[in-house]
């Protein structure tokens, strides 16, 4: 795919839908960025707002290139025509609840200037700065993605000198060059939301690609303000699918399988045993999510086994985290360690932990 020649150091990338509220305050930090005003460009994707986000923008904000359609078309596929129709090496993918550091997309394009990385992900913190929410990204081996350091005091840990590889970087706040992205197919727009982030670091690491986080650009983010027009449920349907089918696309073969098996397996043990009625419906929607996707799932794993420059072996140290429960309880604790050594999905990352240790890190996170 071309583009017509860069006209910006970086295109900030912004999808929206009715967040008219939101984006005012993240436009207005844009105005404030140390980066020459003249080498960026902004760039909304309107999913069919009904509370006149077009009609402010043009009114408020007329050097905002607005791209738009008529129905809610999620996260990733705006994300992926915002970054199409990107003028620019470098897009900056934001949430549109964020407020951005002066000096965040000026380091974001230095390391990535730097470092080659396809994806650079800024720290994102709470509202008032005062706790992380995002400093790199930690998964399970069932695909389920975490924050690192989510919840810890900012003035606790300080930003690293130099960037730091990791498996994911926040799609609330990511750059990425554009010729990579786009190689790689960009986010999985079958996600619609959740984990596309995930799912797109690890397909780039596969790539031979690096993925890594620069915190010393910050954002500060308004937690969930964004996903409030989602239904009840709906986001924790979406995170158990969009978990099994990165599990599916993105392992080797043979170990693929196995994991899928092992994580249909404790799909089942969530539903039986999540005391959150909301979750034991989610568990079922999820999985019957998921297995509609199947099909078309093995034909895209097919075309990440064809790219495949780095083996798993290599990129499991980058889950930091794979022993990692998604639910809280001793019972599903042991469970989770029981069916993993059953079905030999575990061998990539070393003896299992002792359960009752997996369950008091779960009754903590």
């Amino acid at each position: 795919m071309t583009t017509e020649p860069a006209t910006s150091d970086v295109t900030i990338a912004i999808p929206t839908c009715n967040g008219r509220e939101h984006l005012e305050t993240c436009l207005e930090s844009l105005v404030a960025l140390r980066h020459p005003a003249d080498r960026v460009e902004i760039s909304v994707y309107d999913n069919g707002s009904t509370d006149g986000t077009a009609e402010w923008l043009a009114a408020e904000h007329p050097a905002v290139r607005v791209l738009g359609s008529a129905t809610n078309e999620g996260f990733a596929g705006p994300c992926n025509r915002l970054v199409e129709a990107a003028r620019s090496r470098f897009v900056c993918v934001l949430n549109n609840d964020v407020r951005v550091a002066p000096d965040a997309i000026g380091e974001l394009v230095a390391v990535a200037s730097a470092t080659g990385a396809a994806c650079v992900g800024a720290r994102v913190l709470s509202a008032d700065g005062a706790h992380i929410e995002f400093d790199g990204g930690t998964m399970s081996f069932l695909g389920h993605g975490a924050p690192l350091r989510n919840g810890a005091r900012a003035p606790d840990h300080p930003p690293p000198a130099e960037p730091v590889d990791t498996l994911f970087v926040s799609g609330a706040a990511m750059l990425v060059d554009r010729d990579a992205f786009l190689a790689a197919g960009g986010f999985d727009e079958d996600y619609f939301a959740y984990y596309e982030d995930v799912d797109l670091g690890w397909r780039l690491w596969t790539r031979g690609e690096r993925c890594v986080q620069a915190s010393r650009a910050c954002v500060w983010h308004r937690e969930h303000g964004s996903e409030a027009i989602l239904p009840a449920g709906r986001r924790l349907a979406l995170l158990e699918r969009n978990a099994l089918l990165s599990v599916v696309k993105n392992y080797e073969e043979a170990r693929a399988g196995r994991v899928l098996r092992c994580a249909l397996a404790l799909l089942a043990e969530r539903e039986r045993l999540a005391s959150d009625p909301l979750r034991r419906r989610a568990c079922r929607e999820g999985l019957l999510a998921a297995t509609r996707a199947l099909p078309l799932a093995e034909r895209k794993a097919e075309r990440v086994r064809e790219s495949r420059r780095r083996q798993d072996a290599e990129i499991a140290p980058l889950f930091v985290d794979p022993w990692r429960v998604p639910i809280g309880g001793e019972p599903y604790a042991r469970r989770h360690v029981a069916v993993a050594e059953l079905f030999g999905a575990a061998d990539l990352f070393g003896p299992p932990p002792d359960p009752l240790r997996l369950f008091e890190e779960s009754v903590c996170a």
